[in-house]
């Protein structure tokens, strides 16, 4: 099968797009805030290169057209800036540049390296996809495809990608994706002595997907077609390239040939000419219900019921109810108790930073004083507490009922009081700036920024200029229904002793029998830090008060919108805000069957002694031996480490610890095998190698060396 490569124009190269406008640098998202829609804050990774030279390097490449010009560029820019931040994009031109080139092999190869660094490049994915397809590469086509589909799901548009063309341009990826699926298929099929039949209707499967994303796609009914006459399906591929033969595609003699077979083959009323013939071919089939754009919502009886709040749990579920109230979850915020205060405050303590100061001391209550933009000092109350494990922040309520967070937070590891705003935000950050505390403006408003994964059953205020700041919430932290969903019908069938097998996703939602998708899906309503949320119908937040489904719907912005802080160079997440995002890459997730569960449980009773939740505290190897069985025995032998070493433990290759969390390093959720090319490019500071972390006197090539004679 000689079906050429499918081109997709170089000027929306990225899925990632870049916007070339080198001037001022634009406001970063920031990593610990919820993103709602019209929120319009902007950025490119452009913006955040401080060298000139190299961003005009990057932008020369970008902008030619000539292919061999394009690659000459990208390539000079690869060896000038090996260490650059845009070293993705700068591989992805290249690919792009050899596949214009007819340089599959070389394309195969720049892509890959791209994709190394930036996997949730679906554009590139496809291209990919179609190259390993044609290269006989089949597995690794259909793998790449399907996680192209999989991201043109999840992401939103590009940022500098119009709405309304964005709404052309996706259906047009989705159908190239399943075309490369198709094509692989039917490519292994045909390659065997006896085409595998199995495989060819796998083929048609997947280009009648295509097919139903892009209806005048001549090179997709073509394949179809051959793919029907090898399933014995001789009048649906006549339809199919006669669809060809009517275009101007480049494929139309080979159709025409095509037919011309079919009428001299079958027995036919010979007294009809072959052009009569043609003409009275019907059009082709296309299945639109295979596009789910817009799939139906059907209403729930348990989302309609709505929500009983946690104490209707507590009376069926004593134990359940009990261990939750001790987890960070249900502490994530609480009204003032002054036993909940993990902060020091004692009268006439004093935190000063560039000449801002903050005096605190307690009255009826902890405060804190902030002079005015008038020189007075003014008072705020605590009158909430957010978190209780290894920090705690402070809220105020105003009297318009909105809540300011106060800038400071106390450390409990440290036991200092830190603005830890300006530790983990972008430059710029006007949050971070203490003295413009007492505007009260909405950088500081706890319900706009924080309150989404903080509180539960949220709902934006009906009215007024600032409905996010002003919304309300049912239940201060994260209660039960936020994950297992409206609870109010079943709390009345249990009253009335209704009980009936359900689907496990249907509220409240059993973790134990639902798909690692779906258990994921609910974790990131609060754990994934690109989740794009849009308010609903009536004014919900983070439920559902109508449809088929209590988590609401959420896409992830993409990447390249947040300062170059949150990541490494390699491509890893650098922040735990980005949990879900570093989770979702992992091979035990797209792969396997692994969920936040598998390691993690809300309902243990030892919180205080196991403040992250794990199921298997004291010994963590079951994490992985549960599905990686066969490393149960010997288990030295697998890690060339002492058995009961640091060294052997699964996590502290494969989840070292390299994440910013509370000033402290979490593990990283990227579960993955260490890659010392990676570090020997950036360094250890930019590609943390797991294996450097212990042997520090050791370097990258040592790193490769070690790990290539353990395979």
């Amino acid at each position: 099968m000689s079906l050429r490569i499918r081109a997709i124009s170089v000027r929306w190269v990225f899925t990632l797009l870049i916007t070339l406008c080198p001037g001022e640098p634009t406001r970063a998202q920031q990593s610990d805030t919820a993103t709602f829609k019209n929120d319009n804050r902007g950025f490119t990774i452009l913006s955040e290169i401080e060298d000139s030279r190299e961003r005009d390097a990057f932008t020369a490449a970008y902008r030619a057209t000539d292919p061999a010009k394009r690659h000459a560029l990208a390539q000079t820019f690869i060896n000038s800036y090996p260490q650059s931040w845009l070293l993705a994009q700068a591989y992805d031109l290249a690919a792009r540049s050899s596949l214009d080139l007819g340089e599959y092999q070389r394309a195969l190869t720049e892509g890959r390296f791209s994709l190394r660094l930036m996997p949730e490049n679906s554009v590139l994915l496809i291209l990919i996809a179609n190259v390993e397809a044609q290269q006989g590469q089949f597995e690794p086509a259909r793998s790449d495809a399907y996680d192209a589909l999989d991201y043109l799901d999840r992401f939103l548009r590009p940022a500098d990608i119009p709405e309304a063309q964005w709404r052309s341009i996706q259906p047009q990826l989705k159908a190239s994706a399943y075309f490369a699926i198709g094509r692989s298929f039917a490519a292994e099929a045909l390659k065997q002595a006896s085409p595998d039949r199995q495989l060819l209707t796998q083929s048609l499967d997947a280009l009648n997907h295509s097919l139903a994303w892009n209806s005048k796609d001549s090179e997709a009914f073509y394949l179809r077609a051959l793919v029907e006459l090898k399933l014995g399906d001789p009048s649906r591929a006549e339809s199919d390239f006669v669809y060809v033969v009517r275009t101007s595609s480049p494929l139309r003699e080979q159709a025409s040939a095509q037919l011309k077979k079919l009428y001299d083959d079958q027995r036919r009323d010979k007294a009809a000419s072959f052009d009569a013939y043609v003409s009275r071919l019907p059009e082709p089939q296309i299945d639109a219900h295979l596009r789910q754009d817009s799939p139906e919502s059907k209403s729930s009886a348990a989302i309609r019921a709505g929500y009983a709040g946690s104490g209707a749990c507590r009376n069926c579920h004593p134990t359940e109810y009990q261990t939750w109230r001790q987890t960070g979850m249900s502490r994530m915020l609480r009204p003032y108790q002054q036993e909940n205060i993990i902060g020091e405050f004692s009268p006439g303590s004093e935190f000063n930073e560039d000449g801002t100061v903050i005096r605190l001391g307690t009255d009826s209550r902890p405060y804190f004083e902030l002079k005015d933009g008038d020189g007075h000092w003014r008072r705020f109350h605590v009158d909430y507490t957010i978190g209780s494990k290894w920090q705690q922040a402070y809220a105020t309520r105003l009297s318009d009922g909105s809540f300011q967070v106060i800038p400071i937070e106390y450390n409990r590891l440290r036991k200092e009081w830190i603005n830890y705003w300006k530790v983990i935000d972008p430059p710029g950050s006007q949050r971070a700036v203490i003295a413009n505390f007492p505007k009260l403006s909405s950088a500081t408003n706890y319900q706009e920024n924080c309150a989404v994964c903080h509180t539960s059953q949220l709902r934006a205020a009906p009215e007024g200029n600032d409905p996010i700041d002003h919304a309300a919430f049912r239940e201060p932290g994260v209660n039960c229904e936020m994950c297992h969903g409206p609870s109010a019908l079943h709390a009345d069938h249990m009253q009335h002793g209704h009980t009936a097998v359900k689907d496990p996703m249907e509220p409240p939602v059993d973790f134990r029998r639902i798909q690692n998708r779906e258990g994921v899906r609910v974790c990131a309503q609060c754990h994934k830090q690109t989740a794009f949320r849009q308010i609903g119908a009536q004014q919900e937040m983070n439920y559902a008060a109508e449809g088929s489904d209590y988590v609401r719907q959420s896409w992830s912005r993409p990447y390249d919108i947040f300062s170059r802080r949150a990541f490494y160079k390699d491509g890893r997440f650098r922040e735990t805000t980005f949990i879900v995002e570093a989770f979702t890459r992992s091979a035990c997730y797209r792969k396997g069957t692994a969920q936040c569960a598998s390691c993690h449980a809300p309902h243990l009773p030892d919180f205080s002694n196991n403040p992250t939740s794990m199921k298997f505290k004291s010994t963590p190897d079951n994490m992985c031996l549960q599905c990686h069985a066969e490393y149960k025995s010997g288990i030295n032998k697998h890690t060339h480490h002492a058995a009961e070493s640091e060294g052997s433990r699964c996590v502290s290759c494969h989840m070292p610890r390299i994440v910013n969390a509370l000033l402290f390093q979490a593990r990283s959720h990227q579960i993955e095998i260490p890659q010392a090319d990676l570090t020997a490019r950036f360094g250890q500071s930019e590609s943390p190698n797991a294996c450097l972390i212990c042997h520090g006197d050791k370097d990258a090539a040592w790193a490769s060396q070690a790990l290539e004679h353990w395979k």
